[in-house]
């Protein structure tokens, strides 16, 4: 009974902690004011602070990926440059995969840098081409969840805190356990938003530009080899058309023997008109 009193009172708690966030505004050096009241002739002035626009806006966060797609003229030493170039920004390529067809040789790598050497990476990457095909660069404004996850999470972190000051005072077995199972579920969520703020913290932190790039290899048409599997294929074909012959031999039979009475009977009408 004690416990559940506690809770009651932790939960009034809570909704007086935010109902002084909404008066907060009517409080002037301690006094409330009501709705037509006049305000003091005397105030305690405060520094002018930043706007939360402006706040906001020196602390943007925002999340830049790219994509661009060349053809060089030498694969191999396009990649010994790329190469090069990440060593320079000190980025870091995190995949990276290469396909060999049968008119060109192409690289595809991904490639994570700092965001402020981002614009720098596709500067340099892209002076190394032969003709550009694709260029994309996208810029996502995460700002705005970045500061609700954070604001979240606090909450999330001083309800634990209460729950935990509450668990202290648990007196019987399932006082305990129903305590602990909201910590869990609280904790959990702690978990999953810190997460969420790591993931989003480092995609900020970095850019990725993924680069695709080949090389036209072999362009000739390929007389001789057409030539060659042109003999290949007809050879197959006459045998498949032989196949069909054994499988169709009785209705040639037939058909041959019809034409042949065809023939005698025609033969024997002309020989008896002739006569």
């Amino acid at each position: 009974m004690k416990m559940k009193k506690l809770l009651l009172i932790f939960s009034f708690c809570l909704a007086l902690l935010s109902c002084d966030r909404r008066e907060t505004a009517n409080f002037v050096g301690g006094a409330t004011l009501e709705d037509n009241a006049e305000p003091p002739a005397v105030s305690l002035r405060r520094p002018k602070q930043p706007a939360a626009g402006d706040a906001v806006a020196a602390e943007r966060k925002l999340i830049r990926n790219g994509a661009l797609s060349f053809e060089t003229s030498d694969v191999k030493k396009t990649k010994t440059t790329i190469d090069a170039i990440c060593k320079e920004l000190n980025a870091y390529i995190s995949n990276e995969s290469q396909n060999n067809y049968s008119s060109r040789l192409q690289y595809n790598q991904t490639i994570r840098v700092t965001a402020d050497k981002f614009d720098l990476l596709i500067q340099k990457v892209e002076a190394e081409a032969s003709r550009v095909e694709g260029k994309n660069v996208n810029t996502e404004d995460v700002t705005e969840e970045f500061i609700d996850v954070e604001a979240r999470l606090k909450t999330k972190k001083d309800l634990e805190t209460r729950y935990r000051e509450i668990l202290k005072q648990a007196k019987t077995v399932e006082e305990i356990i129903t305590i602990e199972r909201q910590i869990a579920e609280v904790r959990s969520d702690i978990e999953s938003m810190e997460g969420r703020l790591k993931y989003l913290s480092s995609q900020v932190a970095y850019s990725t530009l993924t680069v695709s790039f080949y090389e036209t290899i072999g362009t000739d048409f390929g007389f001789g080899s057409k030539i060659g599997g042109a003999f290949g294929t007809g050879w197959q074909y006459f045998l498949s058309f032989l196949i069909g012959l054994v499988n169709v031999w009785p209705f040639l039979i037939l058909m041959a023997l019809v034409i042949w009475l065809a023939f005698r009977w025609d033969k024997r009408r002309h020989k008896k008109t002739t006569n």
